[in-house]
């Protein structure tokens, strides 16, 4: 009975072993294969191409911690520093270098296709632009750059600058008698009465070289007519011009004013004085 019961636990003893040395032999087996299989030489991972969340692994296969932050510092800085190149050049990164040869394709391409519509001889001549198709014409009227040259012409005369009788007459060769003032003096205009509001018109072409007033002849005009010729009009009101202004013969520039207290016994009047290089001039005599 005692010899039966060995016998049993020897066969079950017998049993385990034998599973146990079929399973080492089947690690074993599996060992040699995955060996086998296995590469040669040590796998190289280049840490550039792998992110910032990504993780390394070693030649063995196992697989390591994620890059320490002093690494990852080091790649933040060299994607902040622009690349150069060995010759001193700044380098292109890829993806700019790709978006410049698709817009140079792009641009040839657009300008094979206007060459195709157009024509080279057609194309050159929309591209050439002549300055002259964007000169702006000149209005009639308008002042210039380059204003023309003033002259006036002895024989074309005056026009008079009012309607009215002189009641004070040129001259400069001998002394005339002055009411107002009681007493003779030199006189180197003309004074032409005129209603108080009647417009003064210019005697000549001319520019506005100075605009003033005095005592002795209120508001008064002064106006260059060109060669050395000069024309001043006293008495005047609510002028119509200003200094620098071109004004045409015959054109309102202001009104006759009451006149000033030198004025009072000869009546409202305009005073009107024509020079020649600054001397004084009869103006009856160019009045037409």
């Amino acid at each position: 009975m005692k010899r039966h019961k060995f016998t049993k636990w020897n066969k079950e003893r017998f049993s385990i072993y034998a599973s146990a040395a079929l399973i080492v032999c089947v690690c074993v087996v599996s060992g040699i294969y995955a060996g086998s299989q296995s590469p040669s030489k040590k796998q190289i991972i280049d840490l550039e191409s792998v992110g910032d969340d990504s993780s390394a692994y070693s030649a063995d296969g196992e697989e390591q911690a994620a890059v320490d932050d002093e690494n990852v510092q080091a790649s933040v800085q060299e994607e902040e520093t622009v690349p150069v190149a060995t010759n001193g050049q700044t380098a292109i990164p890829s993806d700019a270098r790709e978006g410049m040869e698709q817009a140079k394709e792009l641009t040839e391409t657009g300008d094979a296709l206007a060459a195709d519509l157009t024509g080279d001889a057609e194309v050159a001549e929309i591209v050439e632009i002549n300055e002259e198709d964007f000169s702006v014409p000149t209005m009639a009227g308008s002042n210039s750059s380059q204003e023309a040259v003033l002259h006036f012409n002895g024989e074309d005369g005056l026009s008079w600058p009012v309607i009215g009788n002189v009641v004070m007459n040129y001259s400069m060769d001998e002394r005339t008698y002055f009411a107002t003032l009681n007493q003779y003096c030199y006189y180197p205009a003309v004074a032409i009465s005129a209603e108080e509001g009647a417009p003064v018109s210019a005697a000549a072409e001319g520019k506005v070289s100075k605009v003033g007033i005095n005592e002795e002849i209120g508001q008064y005009v002064i106006m260059d007519l060109g060669d050395g010729y000069q024309a001043t009009y006293g008495q005047l009101a609510n002028l119509t011009v200003e200094q620098g202004d071109k004004v045409s013969r015959s054109q309102v520039i202001g009104y006759v004013a009451a006149p000033t207290k030198y004025y009072s016994l000869e009546g409202t009047n305009i005073y009107f004085k024509l020079e020649k290089d600054g001397e004084s001039l009869d103006p009856v005599g160019y009045f037409k």
